[in-house]
């Protein structure tokens, strides 16, 4: 009986690593800046919200910033950097 709980136990661990691992790959990063340009990557991600692309930020190596997007909105993303670097 001892052996079903530790299978269904080690059953459960890798369900849970497995969804975690699917969850992180939802996200790929777009943009990343450090030090005084920190604010346009937060300035970016409000702008990609208000056209409607979900985004997040995330810390990186050192002291940048990651501006990830859904990957199905990845090359939208792209476009709409380029479109916020020409109205800045």
């Amino acid at each position: 009986m001892e052996w079903l709980w530790i299978i269904i136990a080690v059953v459960v661990v890798i369900a849970i690593i497995i969804a975690i691992i699917r969850a992180n790959s939802r996200w790929t990063v777009v943009e990343s800046d450090a030090g005084a340009r920190i604010d346009r990557i937060y300035r970016l991600e409000a702008y990609l919200k208000a056209q409607g692309v979900k985004s997040t930020t995330s810390p990186g190596v050192g002291n940048t910033i990651q501006l990830k997007v859904l990957k199905k909105d990845a090359e939208r993303a792209k476009a709409l950097s380029r479109e916020f670097e020409q109205e800045v």
